[in-house]
């Protein structure tokens, strides 16, 4: 999610320096009080209504959607979204047929399913609302996210590809074995490219996408 508005805050000044007036920023987040700081940061910087917040779940994306105006283009921008809630924002883009900019994060914890799909954000019990915030429930998987995600991995995975996945996910992680640490670089740089390619597969398999990974260098 949004969190505080570490890159909400920071893309509205970079479309405002480069001279985009007509836009606005959503940012979506399952935790109120790092929304509500968001929104004090965002007012003490922009006008009113420039970046606007909304405490949802990325697992159900029907409130989601109907914040974002029929006659409006959107681009749904995600960074650090761990585990299974890099896969909602790119199934967010799918449902809302907008691109997507994803920079996805702690890989394994996508391998963690949730108890029964997305948290409920009703606000009636303490319960709901340990469970919303649970990283369970922000970063694992419902049933309805499956691993691999594309075509393209299950046709070249070995047998048994669930169990296979997961190893592929936590090498992603941590690297593989006693290592050196220039080795369990290579591990977790090879291991991730797999597993992102699959995810941008699996939007080209499904959606019709054009899509690529690109690395960002210090």
């Amino acid at each position: 999610g949004s969190g505080a508005g570490n890159l909400a805050i920071p893309l509205a000044g970079l479309l405002r320096r480069e001279g985009v007036s007509n836009f606005d920023i959503l940012a979506v987040d399952v935790n109120e009080v790092a929304l509500h700081r968001l929104g004090e940061r965002a007012d003490a910087i922009f006008s009113q209504g420039t970046v606007r917040t909304l405490c949802a779940d990325l697992a159900g994306p029907s409130e989601i959607l109907r914040r974002i105006p029929e006659d409006r283009s959107c681009i749904v921008v995600s960074l650090h979204a761990c585990g299974a809630a890099s896969d909602y924002a790119m199934e967010l883009a799918h449902l809302s047929a907008s691109p997507f900019v994803v920079c996805p994060c702690c890989t394994a914890k996508s391998l963690t399913r949730r108890r029964e799909g997305p948290a409920q954000l009703d606000g009636d019990s303490q319960n709901n609302a340990t469970d919303m915030n649970a990283s369970f429930q922000r970063s694992g998987a419902s049933d309805d996210i499956l691993y691999p995600r594309s075509d393209w991995l299950r046709g070249i995975m070995p047998p048994k590809m669930e169990q296979n996945y997961e190893v592929l996910a936590k090498v992603a992680d941590v690297g593989l074995g006693p290592q050196t640490p220039s080795e369990q670089r290579e591990h977790q740089r090879r291991a991730k490219k797999i597993v992102e390619l699959d995810r941008l597969a699996s939007s080209a398999e499904r959606f019709g996408y054009y899509s690529r990974l690109v690395r960002v260098k210090d």
